[in-house]
């Protein structure tokens, strides 16, 4: 069974005397959800997801505490129910376990594996290691990939960014970079595990949709995790919950209906390449953040040693890391510079080129071949600051896709199929203002209730532009249950504008080539 993993709909199901024991210490914990937890605990639970694409529990098993054995002894019935229902059930094993102990144990449960972090033992039973971003088992053999340390995707209005222009979102939360750097260093399939806002936050139910799009955008899977007024609200049966629960549900089985989406790869013209390791990790991730932000399309190749596939249609390529390159890097770059391209590196790159003097004041323009290399004069320890200095080398004759009067976005890939047929751009809106929402069994707040407005759609003057010119091209949106045509304008100095509705959250165009 656990080799269906990898197409499977993972929902966190927190339940029982081990979830009581960690959330009763936590700020915001209520007797409300204290009841919740305990009616997820039963069979009868397992009603909530009927119908929905949801086809595996991922339970609290072990987290070396005294109540670990409770909870694996009274789960036994919702164990024993679920998989009556046919769905897969992980046990997540987290703090200082005996991991021997909890497989044992989740083994004689008849539980489909379970998720232990950083495993590397040997066992008959199938086990998922995890780890959060930065140390993360990419090696492993497991059939799923789960990571954590993600963020809740949406507008945080944290950081902001001091390049943006006057229409541009306050900091964005998002996992699309992280993926990016993590397809990059794997191809085992990836759960990416994030829980909604805490100390009773009320979340719009839109913010789930968000939260489903911004991880399947990126090429990975949810591990759906509702907060505890959205998992009271739908123990109590209550209206608004139920109708929230349906919107997430479609949402997910919207993706659902198209695997083949993950197989397809960014048509970029900037790829950044690292090791992506250790400080390589922070500072070159945070340069694919950096370009995301600022809707730059890029690519993400990892240096593993080995030369790096043909970078046809890159037409920059951004290597940061503060070491030498592997040889069989170095080689395939400087062929790529040979033959024409551009690379923008860190200051210890080497002495290749001839030198073009006063071409920069940030870097050490030179010529190679057909091609340009910019090493920096000095490294920074800025990532955004070096991804705006490389930006001035830059030109928009390169671009390959944009967006026009859709600042609201922030979500935009732009993507083929490995056979070169067919083209994907997907665009997700992360604003909230106004979202619908539910009362979640007892919600406050100007979205709590099902009388909320509709969340305001990105505007409805937004036009995508591609420089590919398509046979075909259809609009995808969440609410629509078949594709749509799309008004087309080719541009006099060419490619092609695509005329898009106003949209509420979602929406992708799928090009025929």
């Amino acid at each position: 069974m656990a080799m269906a993993l990898p197409d499977s709909i993972p929902m966190r199901w927190p339940s029982g005397p081990l979830e009581l024991a960690t959330r009763q210490k936590k700020e915001g914990f209520t007797a409300q959800g204290k009841q919740a937890l305990e009616y997820w605990h039963t069979p009868a639970a397992l009603d909530i997801i009927q119908g929905s694409p949801v086809n595996c529990l991922v339970i609290g098993w072990a987290a070396g505490l005294a109540e670990d054995a409770e909870q694996q002894r009274t789960i036994r019935p919702l164990v024993d129910a679920a998989r009556q229902r046919k769905l897969d059930v992980v046990g997540w094993v987290d703090g200082k376990t005996d991991n021997n102990a909890a497989i044992a144990a989740a083994q004689a449960a008849g539980l489909t594996a379970v998720a232990i972090q950083g495993f590397t033992g040997k066992s008959d039973f199938p086990v998922l290691p995890w780890g959060d971003r930065a140390h993360a088992p990419w090696s492993t053999s497991a059939p799923v990939l789960p990571v954590t340390d993600n963020v809740w995707p949406g507008v945080a209005g944290g950081r902001p960014d001091a390049t943006a222009g006057p229409t541009a979102l306050p900091w964005l939360d998002s996992n699309g970079w992280f993926l990016q750097v993590a397809r990059a260093r794997t191809q085992t399939p990836l759960w990416i595990v994030f829980d909604p806002p805490g100390k009773g936050e009320v979340v719009p139910a839109r913010s789930y949709q968000t939260a489903v799009c911004d991880v399947e955008i990126g090429g990975g899977r949810w591990v759906i995790s509702l907060d505890d007024a959205f998992r009271a609200g739908l123990a109590a049966k209550d209206a608004a919950a139920k109708d929230a629960w349906t919107g997430l549900a479609n949402t997910v089985a919207f993706f659902v209906k198209h695997p083949e989406w993950k197989s397809y790869k960014s048509l970029g013209a900037i790829a950044v390449v690292s090791d992506f390791s250790g400080e390589n990790y922070d500072f070159s991730g945070e340069v694919v953040n950096a370009l995301t932000r600022r809707d730059l399309l890029c690519r993400v190749l990892c240096d593993t040693g080995k030369e790096l596939p043909a970078l046809t249609g890159v037409k920059t390529v951004l290597r940061a890391d503060t070491v030498a390159p592997s040889a069989p890097i170095r080689k395939s770059l400087l062929a790529y510079v040979e033959q024409g391209g551009f690379l923008v590196a860190g200051s210890k790159w080497g002495s290749d080129g001839k030198s073009i003097p006063g071409a920069s004041a940030d870097f050490d323009v030179r010529t190679l071949g057909k091609g340009r290399i910019a090493v920096a004069k000095e490294d920074t320890s800025d990532p955004w600051d070096f991804v705006t200095k490389a930006q001035a080398h830059l030109s928009h004759a390169d671009d390959v896709a944009k967006l026009f009067n859709a600042s609201a976005s922030g979500g935009f890939t732009y993507e083929n199929s490995p056979d070169g047929k067919r083209a994907l751009l997907q665009l997700l809106s992360y604003s909230n203002y106004g979202g619908g929402g539910r009362g979640g069994g007892g919600g406050r707040g100007p979205n709590a209730g099902g009388g909320a407005p509709a969340a305001v759609p990105l505007s409805s003057l937004a036009t995508a532009w591609t420089r590919h010119k398509y046979r075909s091209a259809q609009l995808w949106t969440l609410e629509a249950g078949a594709p749509t045509k799309v008004e087309v304008a080719p541009c006099e100095d060419g490619g092609t504008e695509y005329h898009l509705p106003a949209m509420a959250s979602y929406l992708a165009l799928d090009f025929e080539v």
